[in-house]
């Protein structure tokens, strides 16, 4: 409720012209007791044809005001969660492209998609009707108090059976709130293994895994149909009991009312009267358990979305450094992943200089892409500091430091858009030139060239139906159009073909050219052995750090590093580094 009223409230002249017009719909709507009682008591006993035509355009002209001040409500209402919804809106994106992921990573993402639609959830609880029911309700005292008018007993009575369903209300909405929940958690669970059917379609028919999830499925259907028959049942004993007031309330208003027209203290239209407007005022308190049972659901969701929008988020402001030339220190990095035994790594001391080609390699689930994403910050260090020109990279302005890095990852995602959209992603305002040398650099040509729309081909489902390697390639694309200091390749020759390596090859010896500062995971021995840095996260928890083109001097020290070499294919296909001229 606190919600509707700071909505209503954050448009004070907008929140007084409604206000105002419901006092005139209520008003007007005593009209139509009024004309029943004068017509029996006045028309009927008199039986004066003009009496009965006053009342009758009396009656016209009421229904018409009332037609023309709800449209205007109704109107108004509408208007009064315009910002407020696009506020909600903008700040749920916000949160969910800007939320740091190591905090937005714990929340499964069947509760993502639901906190996405909540939203909307959100939207229908302040609607324009609901709104207009709340205000409604403090105007059924008017009705009450018309009924107190005719008759002071009927009037308690009408009074007892409006506080009635104003508990039954609020019972069944309890007792509703609590089935809300649990089919909440098993719509979440539901929608979480029918997410992984489809995405794991291969899976399913290839190992079968169709038994297993008919299992679950059966239990979810189950679980999920006895929670609709709850809420149903509960929605039904909820409307079979406000009909049974409103009925006992015609019955006692009738049964009583009859006996204050037989001793003459109540008249046979103030009788009908009195039955209107008691059912009004029942109406009335109806109508607000209704709009409150939608107000709860609503505040429930908008308190799960406050939770979501309060995630930390990653900084939209910060320094920029101008003429950085691509040198990066790791100090004291550590990083644990939230329930594991111990650190992924930890101490990681290391100072790169710019043009160096640095190789981290290390077994699988050695940390190797964790290290790639604190490097980019997309994850913030457990332990430790990651500097960029000299700056704590927590203090540098997210969207300047994703500018400076051409980031390929190892399993690329793209947005559901065109491919052209997904390349331009951090630079809309590329030329066609410069685009379609990118196209070409990264061997996307002949994809593109057998595609209906070409640039114009829309994505879906996030990139998963294309194939690897044009997977790859794309990715390659959209990491060619950041003219940054910083390459990241994370086994850049992962799922290519002869032809791909090739192209990756020809990428990293421009790099090198460049005197591009290049951060390079792999397995590749031949790499390794040309890499000015090894960064092993092979020992733990402390990794190793191997200098492969320092030679021993005389007296002991380290001599001059040898510079990196573009990889390229070997006839077995794997990545080699092979010997060459070096700028």
């Amino acid at each position: 409720m606190k919600e509707l009223l700071r909505r209503l409230f954050l448009h004070p002249f907008l929140a007084f012209e409604i206000i105002l017009a419901s006092f005139f719909i209520n008003v007007l709507s005593l009209a139509s007791p009024i004309f029943v009682i004068q017509v029996l008591n006045r028309y009927v006993g008199y039986g004066f044809d003009g009496t009965l035509v006053t009342l009758t355009v009396g009656m016209l002209i009421a229904g018409v005001m009332s037609h023309g001040f709800t449209t205007v409500r109704i109107r108004l209402a509408s208007a009064v969660n315009v910002q407020s919804d696009r506020e909600l809106a903008s700040s749920v994106l916000n949160t969910l492209t800007r939320a740091r992921l190591g905090v937005l990573g714990r929340i499964p993402p069947a509760r993502i998609h639901e906190l996405m639609g909540g939203v909307q959830t959100v939207q229908g609880g302040y609607d324009a009707s609901v709104i207009c029911s709340v205000l409604d309700m403090p105007f059924f005292l008017l009705f009450v108090g018309a009924v107190f008018f005719l008759s002071p007993l009927l009037a308690l009575i009408t009074l007892l059976a409006v506080i009635c369903t104003l508990f039954a209300g609020w019972l069944s909405m309890k007792r509703g709130k609590g089935l809300v929940d649990r089919m909440r958690g098993e719509t979440v669970n539901h929608r979480s293994h029918i997410s992984s059917a489809i995405e794991g379609a291969d899976t399913v028919r290839a190992f079968g895994g169709s038994g297993y999830l008919s299992r679950i499925w059966s239990e979810q259907v189950t679980n999920i149909q006895q929670i609709k028959r709850n809420m149903t049942r509960n929605g039904a004993r909820s409307q079979a009991v406000l009909q049974s007031l409103s009925m006992l309330l015609r019955v006692m208003v009738y049964a009583l009312g009859a006996r204050e027209v037989v001793a003459g203290t109540l008249t046979m239209g103030g009788l009908i009267g009195v039955s209107i407007l008691s059912g009004k005022a029942l109406g009335i308190a109806s109508s607000f358990m209704k709009s409150r049972s939608m107000i709860e659901r609503a505040s429930d969701m908008m308190k799960s979305l406050r939770e979501f929008m309060n995630l930390p988020l990653e900084s939209s402001q910060g320094t920029t450094l101008s003429g950085y030339k691509g040198d990066i220190e790791f100090k004291d990095l550590g990083f644990a992943y939230p329930g594991s035994t111990g650190p992924l790594f930890e101490g990681l001391d290391l100072k790169v200089s710019p043009g160096d080609f640095v190789v981290i390699t290390g077994p699988n689930g050695s940390g190797k892409t964790t290290l790639v994403r604190l490097m980019l910050g997309l994850l913030d260090p457990g332990r430790g500091q990651v500097f960029a020109g000299g700056v704590d990279l927590r203090q540098i302005a997210s969207s300047w430091w994703r500018a400076q890095v051409i980031y390929f990852p190892q399993e690329p995602t793209f947005l559901n858009a065109t491919i052209k959209e997904n390349i331009c992603l951090n630079c809309p305002e590329m030329d066609t030139e410069r685009l379609n040398k990118i196209v070409d650099a990264s061997g996307l040509r002949r994809y593109l060239d057998t595609s209906a729309k070409g640039l114009d081909e829309r994505i879906v489902n996030g990139g998963s139906e294309l194939a690897v390697g044009i997977r790859r390639r794309l990715a390659l694309a959209r990491a060619l159009a950041v003219q940054g200091a910083v390459a990241v390749l994370d086994e850049p020759m992962e799922g290519l073909d002869l032809e791909g390596r090739k192209v990756v090859s020809a990428l990293i010896q421009g790099l090198v050219k460049a005197d591009r500062t290049i951060f390079m995971v792999t397995q590749d021995m031949g790499a390794i052995e040309r890499a000015d840095v090894v960064i092993d996260l092979t020992p733990k928890p402390r990794p190793g750090i191997l200098y492969p083109n320092e030679k021993p001097e005389a007296d002991g020290n380290a001599g001059k590093k040898g510079e990196p070499e573009a990889e390229s294919p070997d006839k077995s296909g794997n990545a080699r580094l092979k010997e060459g001229d070096h700028d």
